[in-house]
Protein backbone atom coordinates (compact mmCIF):
# COMPACT_ATOMS: atom_id res chain seq x y z
CA UNK A 1 0.00 0.00 0.00
CA UNK A 2 1.17 3.49 -0.74
CA UNK A 3 -0.19 6.83 0.35
CA UNK A 4 0.11 10.54 -0.28
CA UNK A 5 -0.29 12.88 2.67
CA UNK A 6 -1.73 16.08 1.28
CA UNK A 7 -1.87 18.22 4.37
CA UNK A 8 -3.59 16.60 7.34
CA UNK A 9 -4.28 13.00 8.33
CA UNK A 10 -7.92 13.51 7.33
CA UNK A 11 -6.74 14.30 3.78
CA UNK A 12 -4.66 11.13 3.44
CA UNK A 13 -5.01 9.59 0.00
CA UNK A 14 -4.48 5.82 -0.02
CA UNK A 15 -3.49 3.86 -3.11
CA UNK A 16 -4.37 0.19 -2.46
CA UNK A 17 -2.25 -2.57 -3.93
CA UNK A 18 1.45 -3.24 -4.00
CA UNK A 19 4.25 -0.79 -4.57
CA UNK A 20 6.55 -1.20 -7.53
CA UNK A 21 9.51 -1.92 -5.26
CA UNK A 22 9.66 -4.08 -2.19
CA UNK A 23 11.96 -1.78 -0.29
CA UNK A 24 12.70 1.90 -0.77
CA UNK A 25 16.43 2.57 -0.89
CA UNK A 26 17.73 6.09 -0.42
CA UNK A 27 21.14 6.91 -1.84
CA UNK A 28 22.60 9.85 0.06
CA UNK A 29 25.44 10.56 -2.35
CA UNK A 30 29.07 10.87 -1.38
CA UNK A 31 28.71 13.87 0.93
CA UNK A 32 25.59 12.44 2.54
CA UNK A 33 27.55 9.28 3.25
CA UNK A 34 30.38 11.30 4.82
CA UNK A 35 27.80 13.26 6.85
CA UNK A 36 26.38 9.96 8.17
CA UNK A 37 29.86 8.62 8.98
CA UNK A 38 30.60 11.84 10.86
CA UNK A 39 27.42 11.51 12.91
CA UNK A 40 28.42 7.98 13.88
CA UNK A 41 31.74 9.42 15.12
CA UNK A 42 29.99 12.22 17.03
CA UNK A 43 30.83 14.95 14.50
CA UNK A 44 28.63 17.16 12.35
CA UNK A 45 30.00 17.92 8.90
CA UNK A 46 29.17 20.78 6.59
CA UNK A 47 30.25 21.91 3.13
CA UNK A 48 32.47 24.97 2.84
CA UNK A 49 31.87 26.75 -0.46
CA UNK A 50 34.30 29.67 -0.73
CA UNK A 51 33.39 31.71 2.37
CA UNK A 52 30.01 30.07 3.12
CA UNK A 53 29.15 26.90 5.02
CA UNK A 54 26.13 24.67 4.40
CA UNK A 55 24.81 22.10 6.88
CA UNK A 56 24.11 19.34 6.01
CA UNK A 57 26.71 19.29 3.24
CA UNK A 58 25.54 19.80 -0.32
CA UNK A 59 26.80 17.72 -3.21
CA UNK A 60 27.83 20.86 -5.05
CA UNK A 61 28.20 24.49 -4.11
CA UNK A 62 25.53 26.90 -5.44
CA UNK A 63 27.93 27.95 -8.22
CA UNK A 64 28.39 24.24 -9.15
CA UNK A 65 31.97 24.11 -7.92
CA UNK A 66 33.03 21.47 -5.45
CA UNK A 67 33.53 22.65 -1.91
CA UNK A 68 35.28 20.93 0.95
CA UNK A 69 33.83 19.00 3.86
CA UNK A 70 34.49 20.65 7.21
CA UNK A 71 33.70 19.68 10.77
CA UNK A 72 31.32 22.11 12.44
CA UNK A 73 32.70 23.39 15.73
CA UNK A 74 30.78 26.67 15.87
CA UNK A 75 28.07 27.50 18.36
CA UNK A 76 24.62 26.55 17.16
CA UNK A 77 21.89 29.21 17.13
CA UNK A 78 18.13 28.65 17.34
CA UNK A 79 16.56 30.19 14.24
CA UNK A 80 12.95 29.01 14.60
CA UNK A 81 10.93 26.55 16.66
CA UNK A 82 7.52 25.05 17.28
CA UNK A 83 6.07 23.40 20.37
CA UNK A 84 4.21 20.16 19.74
CA UNK A 85 1.48 19.10 22.16
CA UNK A 86 -0.12 16.27 20.17
CA UNK A 87 1.13 13.40 18.04
CA UNK A 88 0.06 13.02 14.42
CA UNK A 89 -3.04 11.09 15.54
CA UNK A 90 -4.19 13.97 17.80
CA UNK A 91 -3.24 12.15 21.01
CA UNK A 92 -1.96 14.46 23.72
CA UNK A 93 1.72 13.97 24.51
CA UNK A 94 2.73 13.41 28.14
CA UNK A 95 4.94 16.49 27.84
CA UNK A 96 5.37 18.99 25.00
CA UNK A 97 8.15 18.40 22.48
CA UNK A 98 10.08 21.23 20.91
CA UNK A 99 11.29 21.01 17.33
CA UNK A 100 13.66 23.72 16.16
CA UNK A 101 15.68 24.91 13.22
CA UNK A 102 19.26 25.23 14.44
CA UNK A 103 22.26 26.43 12.48
CA UNK A 104 25.91 26.94 13.17
CA UNK A 105 26.68 30.58 13.94
CA UNK A 106 28.62 31.11 10.70
CA UNK A 107 26.59 28.85 8.37
CA UNK A 108 23.99 29.63 5.73
CA UNK A 109 21.75 26.65 6.53
CA UNK A 110 21.03 24.34 9.43
CA UNK A 111 19.13 21.33 10.71
CA UNK A 112 15.63 20.64 11.97
CA UNK A 113 15.87 18.70 15.22
CA UNK A 114 14.45 18.08 18.67
CA UNK A 115 15.39 20.52 21.42
CA UNK A 116 15.79 19.84 25.13
CA UNK A 117 15.31 23.36 26.41
CA UNK A 118 13.06 24.53 29.28
CA UNK A 119 10.07 26.42 27.87
CA UNK A 120 10.93 29.52 29.93
CA UNK A 121 14.41 29.66 28.31
CA UNK A 122 13.14 29.15 24.77
CA UNK A 123 13.70 32.10 22.44
CA UNK A 124 15.09 32.76 18.99
CA UNK A 125 18.84 33.32 19.04
CA UNK A 126 19.73 31.19 22.06
CA UNK A 127 22.99 29.27 21.83
CA UNK A 128 22.73 25.50 21.65
CA UNK A 129 24.95 22.44 21.42
CA UNK A 130 24.25 18.98 20.04
CA UNK A 131 23.97 16.02 22.40
CA UNK A 132 24.91 12.72 20.79
CA UNK A 133 23.71 9.26 21.74
CA UNK A 134 26.28 6.97 23.35
CA UNK A 135 28.79 5.63 20.81
CA UNK A 136 27.42 2.07 20.94
CA UNK A 137 23.90 3.33 20.03
CA UNK A 138 24.89 5.37 16.97
CA UNK A 139 23.87 4.13 13.53
CA UNK A 140 25.02 6.88 11.18
CA UNK A 141 21.65 8.68 11.00
CA UNK A 142 20.47 12.13 12.04
CA UNK A 143 18.98 10.46 15.13
CA UNK A 144 22.53 9.93 16.40
CA UNK A 145 22.02 13.49 17.64
CA UNK A 146 19.67 12.96 20.55
CA UNK A 147 18.71 16.64 20.76
CA UNK A 148 20.15 20.14 21.04
CA UNK A 149 20.38 21.75 24.47
CA UNK A 150 21.51 25.07 25.93
CA UNK A 151 25.26 25.56 25.67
Amino acid sequence: MSYDKRNRMEDLVIFPGEQEVEKYVYTPGIHGLEFAKGLKEGKILGMKCHDKIYVPPKTFCPDFTQGELVEINDEWILVSYTIVYQDMYKNNLSSPRIVGVVKPKNAETGLIHLLNVPLDKLEIGIKLKPVFRPTNERKGTINDIKYFELS
